[in-house]
């Protein structure tokens, strides 16, 4: 036994099951985002060993699908969990991610065939459908994931192990990295760097199985919820389950009932603000500086693991320090990073050489990636695994990863088109104004934040569900005895805890 949850003690080595295989799924996710930044340009050289690298090297359309197809694949994967979430539960579709991630880069891995054996028309339709197919398989566990450890976590440590996801994710990034730079002058090394995920995705598929499913997902569905409860607190588990008996679910909810306007407003706000305050475009600006500079390589090694060091400060501080201290702390960080970088900009040249310019916004790219970090990164992901109402929960978090990789992909194509118009209209001042735009975003994200999002720390998800309703001015439909017992507490949800 361990630490207690509240007055409930629970079994650490099970909980440690219930966040690291899950978590693992979202490693997979990062280490496809850093090892394609390596895999891409050796796919466009001879170092590749295929036949059609000529082809990619000369063809936009293929590079950025090469890119964005995973982020394609999982808005899909997203699309496809909207519907079927609920019916198929948190267990099953992590089955089926990390099914889909082994396949995907199976896909990949034989595109190049041996010895650049494959035609170009072979080889290229099967890498295309495997960034696809990984991709779908990122929907689903980017889904299920948050959702699984959430629901089966004990409150006092749920926000810890939501937000190690998010490092899980960076620490992906960062093995990709590492992977992809080692094997570039290999030939074939593409093919090793995205075989490599296969063990790791065979890994999670037999953890996953090992796991019970989720004990709220069981109460929906009206099982018994006693197995997986037990598997979490032992012989402790009778408050959890009481809690649950409590809960009356109400099935015929749709997402569209104004009661769930409140945490709809707060989950999605966040996830669209996360993306559209710049991060993909910070990122993209960061790789082509530290090459000018000469120290493109390392810097992106060591951005990974600066990453990493930020998101574990706010993982070991989201449970203490509360989630919405650490979203307006990082998003006032982000705010000087942005105007820094604004005003940067404006001596910025892009000729070679290093400069007092190119500088300031290497230091200002590192302030902007700290205050993400510790913000808008880690507990974006955790507020929609636990704002919604159990009964939503499964098309919400859904609609919440959509609207993610959806916005994610619109910042990243429109942020090189308004960067070309506001070229053509203040010439080089152009960036000044952008990162200028994403600092008045950055703003509207610091009252957002204050006014609609509350502070959920040391909460059951139950509790949680009634703290929202009462933010948006209404009375549960469902009254849960869990709800009752804190209800007194709840007298001002948006004050933060110190």
């Amino acid at each position: 036994m361990s630490a207690a949850a509240g007055a409930t003690k629970f079994r650490k080595e099970s909980v440690l099951r219930v966040f690291i295989f899950p978590a693992l799924g979202g490693l997979l996710f990062g280490y496809d985002i850093g090892a394609t930044s390596y895999v891409l340009p050796q796919l466009e050289s001879k170092r590749s060993g295929v036949k059609w690298h000529d082809l990619i090297k000369h063809s936009a359309v293929l590079q950025g699908i090469v890119t964005s197809g995973g982020v394609a694949g999982a808005l899909v994967g997203a699309l496809i969990v909207f519907r079927v979430a609920d019916v198929l539960g948190r267990r099953r579709e992590l089955l089926i991610g990390s099914w889909l991630y082994a396949f995907g880069a199976g896909l990949e891995l034989a595109s190049g065939g041996v010895r650049g054996g494959t035609s170009a028309a072979l080889g290229l339709s099967l890498l295309l459908l495997g960034r696809v197919v990984y991709g779908v398989g990122c929907g689903f566990v980017m889904h299920g994931a948050p959702a699984y450890i959430a629901e089966m976590s004990p409150p006092s440590v749920r926000g810890m192990l939501v937000s190690l996801k998010e490092a899980m994710i960076v620490v992906g990034i960062s093995v990709g990295y590492g992977i992809g730079y080692g094997m570039s002058s290999i030939p074939h090394g593409w093919q090793i760097t995205y075989g490599a995920s296969i063990p790791i995705a065979l890994v999670v598929f037999f953890g996953v199985l090992g796991l019970p499913p989720s004990a709220r997902w069981l109460a929906v569905r009206g099982r018994r919820a006693e197995p997986s409860l037990r598997f979490v607190y032992g012989d402790n588990f009778g408050e959890a389950l009481h809690e649950l008996e409590d809960v009356q679910i109400d099935t015929t909810k749709s997402l569209a009932d104004p009661e769930y306007r409140a945490a709809l407003r707060a989950g999605l706000g966040v996830v669209l603000l996360q993306q559209f305050t710049g991060q993909p475009s910070v990122l993209y600006y960061a790789t082509s500086i530290f090459e000018s500079a000469g120290i493109g390589a390392i810097a992106t090694v060591f951005v990974g693991v600066f990453k990493l060091a930020a998101t574990l400060i706010a993982v070991f501080a989201v449970d203490s320090r509360g989630r919405r201290f650490l979203l307006l702390t990082g998003i006032s960080v982000m705010l000087v990073a942005l105007l820094g970088l604004a005003g940067s900009f404006a001596d910025f040249h892009s000729s070679g050489g290093f400069d007092a310019a190119k500088a300031a916004i290497i230091i200002f790219i590192f302030v902007y990636i700290a205050g993400y970090q510790a913000g808008f990164g880690p507990i974006a992901w955790l507020l929609i695994s636990e704002c919604f109402p159990l009964e939503v929960r499964g098309q919400a978090v859904a609609l919440a990863v959509q609207t993610n990789f959806a916005s994610n992909l619109v910042v990243t194509f429109l942020f090189p088109v308004a960067e070309s118009v506001f070229k053509t209209l203040v010439g080089h001042l152009n960036l000044c104004v952008l990162f200028g735009i994403f600092a008045i975003v950055d703003v509207y994200s610091l009252y957002f934040v204050y006014k609609y999002v509350p502070e959920t720390k040391g909460l059951s998800l139950e509790q949680i569900e009634v703290l929202l309703r009462r933010l948006d001015g209404q009375r549960p439909s469902h009254q849960t005895a869990a709800a009752e017992r804190v209800s007194d507490a709840i007298t001002t949800p948006l004050v933060v805890e110190k």
